[in-house]
Formats: structure tokens, C-alpha cells, sequence
């Protein structure tokens, strides 16, 4: 089938050319005069998603440029995904819906810690999601409250796109390119900018659902959803204003894709119960064994957005936008059988599941001034305020030191991150006389106060109730589950930065074009960096140009970064000690504790990079373009987590330094800590590549063809040794972070799209391929856990009737591909009970298989 496809996307390729016909191309949406004179023309009878564009129309970008430029013409590859784009993926969030488009774009892989389960990130270009900086309408967009430890995503407190209105966004432009030097921070894979939408007339309202497929077990409920989405737009006054918003209601249930636990596993009997009084096992385990739930979490949002403008005279015009989003996510943790040391089977006679619950509460406003001839200087005036808050809880768990009387729900704190942005931006063009083009000069400046906050939990939550069970070891304390925060982690920290910028952009020739840009930021907690960036482009022919960059870069240590600490106790089994239970704390540490300080532990400097791309757009025929950039992307001083433990004989001397330095108590427990670090200098090099070809067949309709593919290759050039002597079991950076930073994502990733518009029936038709994957494991190689290559395919039908109603039905993976399970030697160092399946989470298109979905829309 994928061999067909391509022969017949080259034959009409073929059969366009050789009959010279001139037509559109229709990948991108036409340029408008102004931002707030959009025309909503949802209700024409054209093909169901999008209205018809005039010939030769092309989206004008703002990302990545000073000046609106289209986007064939940028200096940087530029891919622009539109709202019905968005919409034909099925999916009812911004960060599926990229994944499913883009290549170059995926969803974390990876164990992404108990808390890791209820929020998600994405990444690009493979980097850690930190490095890509998301814009709304050109402003920077403030970071989650969360910190990860797992995964891809360990370390990461990136933007969470999930609590972005997707009925509220009119198009997003995608910049893969690094930008520090344009947008300051994070923007080192590239730019997300989000642009929403700004009608001032005309709406729609849609309702959908949506399940996947199968299910394993009993347990889960096929992520059985339901979504709601509004918009609608209005005028305000008479003079051009506009006020459009938006409304998203979204709710799904659980998917699990967790196998049973079986009797024996690796050789050893599996009890989920304490034997009976004369030594046999308890009946109950030749029951049901289906005892954990693991998959997509259950989910409950309501998001509301608005954009609007309206003109001040001649002189101004007063812009704001804003978004506020509710998300309550529930997911289970590990199951704790009968007979585990976490339990008290009087009160939990079967064992338990600890449902883990995040609930956010998420806000960002914007609010601006904006003119176009300030003696002569465009300018924009602008504050911007984030925030986000998150408040973990657990139910259906106990705090066994607290005995049978423990509560079962518990709030385990809350995170809160907020940024304060002010920005002045000038730009006008010059006539030098020296050069027949003018100069283009861009300029601004930026405050930036951040602030995050971690507020203890309650005390059930954390505390040590002192119960020892009938056979005299002492309880573990703090709720199972996932792990409280402390008073002693409480705390407000906050810092500021002042940064100033200048672009310059001139043609030099009618073929030859440059950019340059420059940035310094100051930080009041480490200082000051500088980035430059020059681009060109140079059109060789009317078919072919050529285009490049270099550029250097920043990503500043996030606060989540330098201050998060938590902390969860666990017992541990110690063969050299005729396997006694021994209680372990791991602390998840400030670089500023005691405890990290005594082993090693220092400030954070910032992650800095090396930018270099080039390529080139072809255009050979009206309806034909097709670009091919590489890249490399070198990043020094890399954050990761280190984990220093010192469990049994080979942490005696973690031990011995945590002792001496005071930050524990020698009372025979062991402690480990996990801190942040500037570990290593990686490499990334890669290829991104999109074509758009567009084929008319008469009466028969059109066919919009997208190829896109992205490969990468990542590399460690060195890895930068630890501050002091901590023992051979203390490695600076572990096979498993390798892992995370080199072998975790897809080398290639390739989508094939073709949408057939006939009429009111639209249909589209994605075929996918993931290159392997694989997680490296700290035991060895016999234990990683490698996915082998994949091809997925995506369908989506939709039908236009009586104007204003669209219905449509659609799929992602539906031939239910899931990725391997793991190996009998990975299962066997597996903590996890459950086995057949036990999916690997190297899987980078999830392991829930098949999803489906229909939707109603009606516009107006």
C-alpha cells in the first residue's frame, strides 16, 4: 500500500507537469490586511474544513521575523499547520494533534514518574521539551509548575499545551530553528507561536466522541471521551474591533494496556496475599489477577479563551488576549497487593490502587498597546501575566505509620509558577542610500519577573505516625502512592531578568537577503549571556533558493529546576543481609541542600547552544514546493537528574559523607538523593523535509498531497565528571539517562497525508513510519528495552450537508499497531507486576493501539 501511494504521489506529479497546468496551492491560508478583519467563511460550500483561497494565496508568517514574510520565503524552515489541519487529526488536544502532524514533533517517551502520568509533554527535534520556547500570538507563553523524573522527560517544566483551547487557535507556525538570539530563552529546538483566532463575525460549535479500540483486562474503559468546543466572534464598534472567544469541554475515562500478574515471575512465586497459617497460598491467587491500570489517564478540562482588539484613532489600537483552563487528571499508581509492606490487610483485605490526582488551575492574559507611526517607528507595547498551579492528591491509599486509622485521601501540596512579561518592541525601515532595498530594523526590550512556590501538603500526607505491625517492623511513613511535600521543602522563590534586543534585515540584492540579530539578557541568579544569530537567503533561480543560518543560544535553569524538592520512603530489600527490609528515603533535592551540597551539588548555569542549518525550497511548478533543511544542534552544560544512593555495601561512602555533613541521621536507614546537574555536551544532527503538491482531477475534485519526514541522530560528546569522589556506584551520568538523551526517539519518522476534496465530502488518508527505539537499562544491554519500527496509518471523512452541518469520522492506528512487549530479561528487572502485556514505554505512538472518533459541527 505505502509503495502505491508514493508511485502514484510521483505520477501525478508527472501528469501536472507535463500539461503545464497553472493552479493553487492550497497547503496554507491566504495573507489577510489585518489581523482583526478576518472573514470566518466556515459556511461556504466548499470542501468541509477549510474555504476556498484564491490562486497563489500563501500564508504570511510572523515567527522568526520582524516583518511579515510568506512563509516559502523565510530564511528558516517554517512549517504552518492550519485550524482544519488541527481538526482533521481527530484528536481533542493541541499536543496529539501536533505529534500526529508533524515528524519533527513528538510526544515524551518514556517512564515519566507517577506524576508524569497526568500531564504530558512534547518535544522537538528530539531535544528535552525545555529547549522548545511556545509563543500565543508572538508572546511567551509561561511554563508548567511540574518537574518530571523519568523518561525523556526528566528534568523537563515545559509549556503544557494541553491547557490551550484548541477551538480557539486559527493557525500555528512552527519555526525549527534555534532563536534565542530573536525570543531569549528556550528557543533552541525552535519556536511553537500559536496564533488565535480573530474573526469579528461568524462561529461553530462541535461535538465529538471518541475510544480506543481495545482494552486489556478488566480494569480500564476504552478512554471512552466526550468534547465540546465554541467559538464565535463579534464586532466592537464601528471602527474595525472585535472580540472572538472560545470555549473547550473535554472529559475522557482510562485506556489500560497492563497485563496480569501471574503466579511466578522469574522463577519466584508472585503473591499478591500473606500465606495462610500453614504455609499454603491463600486461595485467592488463582483468582483474578488483573490488578493494575496503566494507560491514558481520566481526564476532566473546561478551557475558555478570547482575543480581541480595538482601534484608539489613528494613533493606536488597545489588544488583549487571554486563556484560563480547569484540568482535574486522574491516574492510578502501583498496586499494592495484600501482603505489601504498604498496606494494612485489615483495611485493605484485597490490596489497593492509589489513584493519583493532579488538579490545575491555569491562566495567562496579555494586554497591549500597538501603533504604526511613532515619528515614523511602529511599535508595540505589551503586558503579559502567566500562571499555573497544580495540587496533587492521592485517594484510595493510607499512611500505614498512622495504623488502621489512617485517612485514605490525601493532599499532597501544591506547585505554582508564574511570570510577569513587559515588552516595548520599535520597527521601522530605513532608505541608507547605500543599498537600492531599505533596511529593516527591529528593536525591544524585556522585564521578566519569575516566581514559584511549593506549599507543603497536608500532614497525613508526610508524616511518620510511629504504628509497627504485629511482627514488630515499623510502618513506612508518608501516604502511598507518589510522595508528599515536606514543610521543610516549602517555600517562595522568585527571580528577574532584563534583556534587550536588535534585528537588523536587508536585502542586499534582488536575489540575496541577510538577517541578523542580537540579544543580552541579565538574570539577577546567574548572570548575563549574549546571543547572535545571522540568516540568508539567496534565490539562485525562480524555482530555487537557498538558505542557511547560524546562531548560538540559551536555555535558562527553570526554578522548578533549582528549587523543587520532595521526598517518598520506600523499603528495601538488601541480599547481603539475608534480604532484611530496610527503609530507603529518596529526596528529590534542591541544588542548594545540605545534603546535595555534601555530595557535590552546585549552582545551575545555564544550557548553551551552537546552532547550524541549511537547505533549500524548490518550486519548480505552481502547485509543487517542496523544502530540505539540515541541522546540527551542539548543547553544553545539559540539566540532568543525578540519583546518588546509598543503599547496601556499595553506598557506604555516600553515606558516610551525608553523615558527616549533618544532612541526615545515622539511625541505620539509608538515603538517596536526586538532584539536578549540568551533566554533558550532546550533539544532534538532522534532516527535516516537507513537500506539498496539489493535483486537480476535473469533476472528480482535488488531492492535496504532504510529504514530511524527519531524521535525527544524537550523540554524547562528553560527559562532565562529578565534583567529588562518590564511589564506584555513582556514575556521572547513567546508562539509562544515555539512553534518554540518545536512543529514546525515532531516527526517521516519515507522514504521507493525501486529502481528497470532492465537493461537500472531504477525506484524508496519513500513513505513518517510527524508525526503533530503544531505553538503555543500568543492568546491561541484555535488559534494554528496544520498539522495532513501525508504520500507523490515520483516516479521516468528513461530509458538508445543508451549509452549516458537518459530520465526520475518523481513526489514528487503525490497524491497532502496539509496540512489543518486553523481553523475558527486561520483565524479569521489571518492579511491576503485571506481564502478557507488558508494553515497553520506548514506544514513541503509545501502546493503546487503535483510536476512533465522530464528530457534529454546526457554523454560522
Amino acid at each position: 500500500m505505502y509503495k502505491y501511494l508514493s508511485f502514484l504521489f510521483l505520477i501525478n506529479i508527472a501528469y501536472e507537469k507535463s500539461h503545464a497546468q497553472s493552479v493553487s496551492s492550497t497547503s496554507v491560508k491566504p495573507a489577510r490586511p489585518r489581523a482583526h478583519k478576518s472573514v470566518n467563511t466556515e459556511g461556504a460550500l466548499v470542501h468541509p474544513y477549510s474555504a476556498a483561497r484564491p490562486p497563489q494565496a500563501e500564508q504570511v508568517i510572523v515567527t522568526g521575523t520582524r516583518s511579515n514574510v510568506r512563509a516559502s520565503h523565510s530564511m528558516s524552515p517554517i512549517v504552518v499547520l492550519s485550524h482544519a489541519d488541527l481538526t482533521r487529526t481527530g484528536q481533542p488536544n493541541l499536543r496529539n494533534a501536533l505529534a500526529t502532524l508533524d515528524p519533527s514533533i513528538n510526544n515524551t517517551p518514556g517512564y515519566p514518574g507517577q506524576l508524569g502520568f497526568t500531564t504530558k509533554t512534547a518535544s522537538l527535534r528530539g531535544l528535552p521539551a525545555n529547549e522548545t520556547l511556545v509563543l500565543v500570538n508572538g508572546k511567551r507563553r509561561h511554563t508548567m509548575s511540574s518537574i518530571f523524573y523519568g523518561g525523556a522527560m526528566e528534568a523537563q517544566s515545559p509549556v503544557d499545551l494541553d491547557l490551550i483551547p484548541m477551538s480557539a487557535i486559527d493557525h500555528i507556525e512552527i519555526l525549527k530553528d534555534g532563536a534565542a538570539a530573536q525570543y531569549g530563552s528556550d528557543a533552541i529546538a525552535g519556536v511553537i507561536n500559536i496564533i488565535l483566532k480573530k474573526s469579528d463575525h461568524g462561529g461553530s460549535a462541535e461535538l465529538s466522541y471518541n475510544q480506543y479500540g481495545s482494552t486489556v483486562g478488566t480494569l480500564g474503559d476504552y478512554g471512552r471521551g466526550g468534547n465540546l468546543f465554541f467559538n464565535d466572534g463579534f464586532k466592537i464598534g464601528h471602527d474595525g474591533g472585535y472580540i472572538n472567544i472560545s470555549a473547550d469541554i473535554t472529559g475522557n475515562q482510562w485506556t489500560n494496556t497492563a497485563g496480569y500478574a501471574p503466579l511466578r515471575k522469574g522463577g519466584v512465586t508472585t503473591q499478591l496475599y500473606p500465606l495462610q497459617a500453614n504455609g499454603q497460598l491463600d486461595p485467592r491467587e488463582y483468582g483474578n489477577r488483573y490488578r493494575q491500570l496503566y494507560g491514558v489517564p481520566e481526564t476532566e478540562k473546561q478551557a475558555v479563551s478570547y482575543d480581541m482588539a480595538v482601534p484608539l484613532g489613528k494613533w493606536a489600537e488597545f489588544y488583549s488576549f487571554a486563556t484560563y483552563a480547569h484540568r482535574t487528571a486522574y491516574e492510578p499508581g502501583w498496586y499494592r497487593p495484600a501482603n505489601s509492606s504498604q498496606n494494612i490487610a485489615s483495611v485493605y483485605p484485597e490490596g489497593y490502587l492509589p489513584i493519583i490526582s493532579t488538579k490545575d488551575q491555569d491562566f495567562q492574559v496579555t494586554a497591549g498597546l500597538r501603533g504604526r507611526n511613532f515619528f515614523g517607528w511602529g511599535w508595540d507595547l505589551s503586558v503579559n501575566y502567566g500562571r499555573d498551579q497544580t495540587t496533587p492528591g492521592l485517594s484510595n491509599s493510607i499512611n500505614v505509620s498512622m495504623g488502621p486509622e489512617s485517612p485514605h485521601n490525601f493532599n499532597l501540596g501544591t506547585l505554582i509558577n508564574s511570570e510577569l512579561t513587559v515588552d516595548y518592541d520599535i520597527h521601522r525601515k530605513f532608505d541608507t542610500g547605500i543599498l537600492k532595498y531599505p533596511l529593516s530594523v527591529a528593536a525591544g526590550v524585556e522585564y521578566r519577573y519569575n516566581e514559584y512556590q511549593i506549599v507543603a501538603g497536608e500532614t497525613a500526607a508526610w508524616e511518620d505516625g510511629g504504628y509497627v505491625f504485629p511482627n514488630g517492623t515499623k510502618a513506612l511513613p508518608s501516604a502511598a502512592g507518589l510522595g508528599a511535600y515536606y514543610p521543610s521543602a516549602a517555600g517562595t522563590y522568585s527571580r528577574m531578568n532584563g534583556a534587550f534586543y536588535l534585528e537588523l534585515d536587508q536585502r542586499l540584492t534582488k536575489k540575496l537577503s541577510v538577517q541578523l540579530s542580537g540579544r543580552n539578557e541579565t538574570y539577577s541568579d546567574f548572570g548575563n549571556t549574549l546571543n547572535g544569530k545571522v540568516s540568508a537567503r539567496y534565490q539562485v533561480t525562480p524555482w530555487l533558493a537557498l538558505r542557511g543560518s547560524a546562531s548560538n543560544g540559551f536555555h535558562a535553569p527553570t526554578l522548578q529546576q533549582e528549587y523543587f524538592q520532595s521526598a517518598a520512603t520506600f523499603y528495601t530489600t538488601l541480599s547481603q543481609q539475608n534480604n532484611a527490609l530496610v527503609t530507603t528515603t529518596n529526596e528529590y533535592s534542591s541544588v542548594n541542600s545540605v545534603g546535595a551540597r555534601a555530595l557535590g551539588a552546585s549552582n545551575l548555569k545555564p544550557e548553551t547552544s551552537h546552532n547550524f542549518g541549511a537547505g533549500f525550497v524548490l518550486t519548480p511548478i505552481k502547485n509543487l514546493d517542496i523544502s530540505v533543511d539540515v541541522y546540527r544542534i551542539d548543547i553544553f552544560n545539559q540539566i540532568v537528574p543525578l540519583n546518588v544512593s546509598g543503599n547496601g555495601v556499595t553506598g557506604a561512602q555516600v553515606m558516610n559523607i551525608l553523615h558527616q555533613s549533618g544532612a541526615v541521621p545515622d539511625d541505620g536507614n539509608y538515603y538517596q538523593y536526586t538532584f539536578m546537574r549540568n551533566a554533558a555536551h550532546t550533539e544532534t544532527e538532522g534532516l527535516d523535509l516537507q513537500a506539498h503538491y496539489l493535483s486537480r482531477f476535473g469533476r472528480a475534485g482535488t488531492v492535496n498531497w504532504t510529504i514530511m519526514m524527519n531524521q535525527q541522530q544524537h550523540m554524547i560528546k562528553r560527559i562532565n565528571p562529578l565534583a567529588l569522589n562518590l564511589g564506584s556506584a555513582v556514575q556521572p551520568l547513567f546508562r539509562n539517562e544515555i539512553g534518554n538523551l540518545t536512543t529514546i526517539y525515532p531516527r526517521n519518522t516519515l507522514r504521507m497525508t493525501g486529502t481528497w476534496n470532492f465537493g461537500p465530502l472531504s477525506t484524508t488518508v496519513r500513513i505513518s513510519r517510527y524508525s526503533s527505539t530503544t531505553i538503555l537499562s543500568n543492568l546491561g544491554s541484555t535488559y534494554d528495552e528496544k520498539v522495532e519500527p513501525a508504520w500507523l496509518m490515520d483516516f479521516d471523512i468528513a461530509y458538508r450537508f445543508k451549509k452549516r452541518w458537518i459530520v465526520s469520522v475518523g481513526g489514528n492506528n487503525v490497524f491497532n499497531k502496539r509496540p512489543n512487549v518486553l523481553s523475558s530479561k527486561a520483565q524479569s528487572a521489571s518492579s511491576l507486576y503485571q506481564i502478557n502485556p507488558n508494553y515497553s514505554t520506548a514506544s514513541i505512538y503509545g501502546a493503546e493501539g487503535s483510536y476512533f472518533y465522530g464528530k457534529m459541527r454546526y457554523t454560522w
